[in-house]
């Protein structure tokens, strides 16, 4: 079932039942609280594993179309949307579901805000666009520590390029946030810290390996890995298990919408063999 919402970007807000609010300004956008309440409802397990219905979550967004949401915001402020996702805001956005669905203290879903600052910003802390985690390395790193997720690729490779991060200011005119002096030289100090970073990586044809599919859960997160030194994720997504075995599900700038990839893990991982030297492999904290 796929749920669309024309348009519709809530900065800073807040979800509250049967409408949005963004610092006192009302947000029309019915579908989107539809969307919400009914992905949290579908899937309210409390003190159950948010990873277990990850996959879940995002298959039920599959057809809502990609658009570059981090490019084209002004202030790097929150953002809770779900008509439109790159591959960044897919992965907060669906494991805020997936958390908040599950949480042991029965969060309501005017949370959700807070769930997707709290995965989304270095420290959990909105201070604007450098403080937004827009580098997969960067998240992993941030929500590892903050014990958000758990990461299994070192679990089965020591395999690693080493990489330093800085596309983001190296394409300043592509992300209309960066025209602010004071967030541009943010951005480079945070990049900074991800000169020669060591990025761990999958070999491609590990994701055909059986004790790698044994192991593997419907709704680990798995992310193919670029060439480009410059950058470290080529796609971000969700894993949904099928007879036939796993299924890749992210934001797909081929087709400009999230997809359920036909071919199964290893060789969809196959297939993009020019394109993806690797993968990672993580899974939403309980």
């Amino acid at each position: 079932m796929r749920y669309n919402c024309s348009r519709c970007i809530i900065l800073l807000g807040l979800f509250i039942w049967g409408a949005f609010t963004v610092k006192g300004n009302s947000i029309h956008c019915d579908r989107d609280t539809t969307l919400a309440l009914a992905l949290i409802r579908e899937n309210f397990t409390p003190g159950g594993d948010p990873g277990s219905i990850a996959g879940k979550v995002a298959e039920s967004l599959v057809g809502t179309p990609v658009e570059d949401v981090t490019m084209m915001d002004s202030i790097g402020s929150l953002s809770i949307r779900v008509d439109g996702f790159d591959d960044m805001t897919f992965l907060n956005t669906v494991a805020a579901i997936s958390r908040l669905a599950t949480s042991p203290g029965h969060k309501r879903i005017n949370e959700l805000g807070a769930e997707i600052e709290n995965l989304s910003y270095r420290r959990g802390e909105d201070h604007g666009f450098p403080s937004k985690m827009v580098y997969f390395s960067d998240w992993v790193v941030d929500n590892k520590s903050r014990k958000n997720v758990v990461e299994l690729t070192e679990n089965y490779s020591d395999n690693f390029r080493t990489k330093s991060l800085d596309k983001v200011t190296r394409q300043r005119d592509k992300y209309r946030a960066l025209r602010d002096s004071d967030a541009y030289e943010g951005q480079k100090m945070v990049e900074m810290g991800f000169r020669t970073h060591k990025v761990p990586h999958l070999k491609r044809e590990t994701a055909s390996e059986k004790k790698v599919l044994d192991d593997m859960k419907d709704g680990d997160i798995v992310v193919l890995l670029t060439p480009d030194p410059s950058t470290d994720a080529l796609e971000i997504g969700f894993v949904r298990k099928r007879e036939d075995g796993f299924h890749f599900v992210h934001p797909s700038t081929e087709t400009g919408k999230v997809v359920e990839e036909k071919d199964i893990l290893g060789r969809y991982i196959k297939r993009n063999a020019k394109r993806a030297y690797g993968w990672r492999w993580l899974r939403l904290a309980k």
